[in-house]
């Protein structure tokens, strides 16, 4: 009964808003890209230690000056429960901006228009989900396209249903429509350059300035294959079918006596956000979108969390699949990559280099609309973690918003060490201690880091998986360390998903498709065979892999027989024998299909 009073006929809801401000679907055939695949985006931040009031006290209330203010009591802030609630809502906050689940209501947007108001100024967040930062990345989709003509069912007696959901038969292609009593006719659900590429035609490359290339290639292509349907359904026989339970085939109704085929100007973002809180974000995003999707969530993160991302580790995850795929079985493999474990890891320190604009100093592309403010000035801490062979670059702001006030509050990092860091001017002691080793409670500023110090940093992750079936969700588990022994060497660190496409893209450099996949195939059936089928750990480690793998780069067959740098060589060997490669091409060429 409560599931039951619960419903919101969320079709008839939909129809009922075309043509007005909303700019979302509901239809999954809709966020599905131009190869039939969709992808669930998955984020997680580990607020375990900051919500317990924790990491609140590795926070500065004012300014440590060594020796003499480096006790708890004068320095750390008190982790009351506006603090704490600041905290909640500044992660709420985050996940609203990539896609928000909550907009302004219509008493909020009354108020404004009544009193001459801007709505943005009462607002904290997006106004929709075209202006959130997935909406921007990703544009709009559209047209769509309402078949209007006389059905002749099988049954006499039945009828269509107002606003169900239905397919039409176009040959051995199927589109999923609705029906829509209002314009008399099937308003089309599907993302039509797939339906397009299933008639067997091939998207044209359109004629567009690389400025305006990624809006206006979704544009013409989308006009493109609204032609070609419509074309297509003016020329042959549609037939009405209505779809069971999964797996099961469809149940044919009758046939449709076309009348017109007309083009629906509707613009819509192909997104479905589904969660959104302070802890944790789900998504449905197409599968080719997905990548920069995450890309550009770790650059806001990297942004908006420097100061503190030691300590506030960001666990993100896609999910992808065919647009058939059931929804459970997506949402259930995203759940399993939301417990990717906070595993903090003690990382030596390579280099604290102090950077500043007015200097000169090259600022990362993913940080220059904060130039003027917070990463004016800024420190890059290179580290490295001994044990897992890993590097890692921590770019911090160095100033406050103003870009101005140097910031001697947020910054701090847990030394591994009991020893008080004296010759240092800016440290303190947690009263709380270090949540991952209590005995290692002091805190030293990053401006005061030096080389060889090590420090604890919990880094961001990573995770992708392939649901080619709906058990695939089975392999998504992870150990006490973190790791996935049915899929090494995921997850990754959240740096390394540019070595991933570093990496695919170099291949492309040297080999045609045919050329790598055999390499890479050679090179994991030597792995099994010398170290069996999970013998990932042992051959990065062995000498005598490692100088295989580099041969069988060095004496490959290139495309027209180009030459491998020495440094290009390294790098590739490097990446294939920690298992790169073979993620970079699953990812990149089988599952994004580029």
């Amino acid at each position: 009964d409560i599931c039951e009073q619960r419903r919101t006929g969320r079709a008839k809801a939909w129809a009922t808003n075309l043509g007005s401000t909303f700019l979302g679907t509901i239809w999954l055939n809709e966020v599905a890209d131009a190869n039939g695949r969709i992808a669930l985006i998955v984020g997680r931040f580990d607020l375990t230690h900051w919500i317990n009031g924790t990491l609140v006290r590795s926070l500065a209330v004012r300014t440590p000056t060594g020796q003499n203010g480096h006790t708890a009591d004068q320095v750390a802030k008190n982790p009351s429960f506006a603090r704490l609630r600041r905290i909640w809502e500044t992660t709420r906050r985050f996940w609203q901006d990539v896609a928000p689940t909550d907009t302004p209501p219509k008493e909020l947007l009354d108020f404004s228009s009544r009193n001459d108001l801007n709505i943005d100024t009462l607002w904290d967040g997006p106004l929709s989900l075209e202006k959130s930062l997935i909406g921007e990345i990703i544009g709009k989709a559209g047209p769509r396209l309402i078949i209007r003509g006389n059905w002749r069912l099988h049954r006499r007696g039945e009828k269509v249903a107002h606003y169900h959901a239905y397919q039409l038969r176009l040959g051995r292609v199927k589109i999923g429509v609705l029906w829509d009593p209002r314009c008399r006719g099937f308003i089309t659900l599907e993302n039509l350059v797939y339906i397009a590429k299933q008639l067997g035609y091939k998207p044209p490359k359109p004629e567009s300035s690389k400025e305006a290339r990624k809006d206006e290639e979704r544009k013409f292509l989308n006009r493109w294959a609204a032609d070609i349907l419509r074309q297509e359904i003016q020329q042959h026989s549609l037939i009405l079918e209505e779809t069971t339970v999964y797996g099961d085939r469809s149940r044919e109704l009758g046939a449709i006596d076309l009348q017109e085929v007309e083009l629906l100007h509707e613009s819509y973002v192909p997104v479905v956000p589904i969660l959104t809180n302070p802890l944790t974000f789900m998504a449905l995003v197409p599968a080719d979108k997905a990548m920069d999707v995450i890309q550009a969530i770790k650059a806001k993160y990297e942004r908006e969390m420097g100061k503190v991302r030691n300590r506030l580790p960001l666990h993100l995850g896609v999910v992808f699949a065919p647009r058939r795929q059931p929804l459970r079985a997506l949402l259930d493999a995203g759940k399993k990559m939301l417990n990717q474990p906070a595993t903090p890891l003690v990382w030596n320190v390579r280099c604290a280099a102090r950077k500043q604009i007015d200097r000169g100093d090259r600022l990362p592309q993913a940080f220059r609309q904060d130039q003027n403010g917070q990463f004016k000035e800024w420190y890059e801490i290179h580290m490295e973690h001994p044990q897992k062979d890993k590097m890692l670059t921590w770019h911090v702001p160095a100033c406050m918003g103003d870009g101005q006030t140097e910031d001697h509050w947020y910054p701090y990092a847990f030394l591994a060490s009991e020893s008080e860091p004296n010759g240092r001017n800016r440290y303190f002691k947690s009263d709380r201690g270090n949540p991952w080793q209590a005995s290692h409670s002091w805190l030293v500023h990053v401006g005061e880091l030096t080389l060889d110090d090590k420090i604890y940093f919990t880094p961001a992750t990573f995770d992708f998986e392939f649901l080619d079936a709906n058990t695939r969700r089975h392999e998504i588990w992870y150990d006490r360390q973190g790791r996935r022994p049915l899929r090494r060497p995921r997850p990754y660190l959240l740096d390394e998903i540019d070595q991933l496409k570093e990496a695919y893209q170099l291949l492309n450099d040297y080999f045609e498709r045919t050329q790598y996949y055999a390499l890479v195939q050679e090179i994991e059936r030597k792995r099994e065979e010398w170290f069996g089928e999970n013998g990932l750990e042992a051959s990065v480690e062995d000498p005598a892999f490692q100088r295989f793998v580099e041969d069988a780069f060095r004496n490959a067959h290139t495309r027209r027989g180009k030459t491998i740098r020495a440094e290009d060589i390294k790098r590739l060997s490097d990446w294939a024998v920690r298992g790169y490669l073979r993620d970079a091409i699953e990812l990149y060429q089988k599952i994004l299909k580029l």
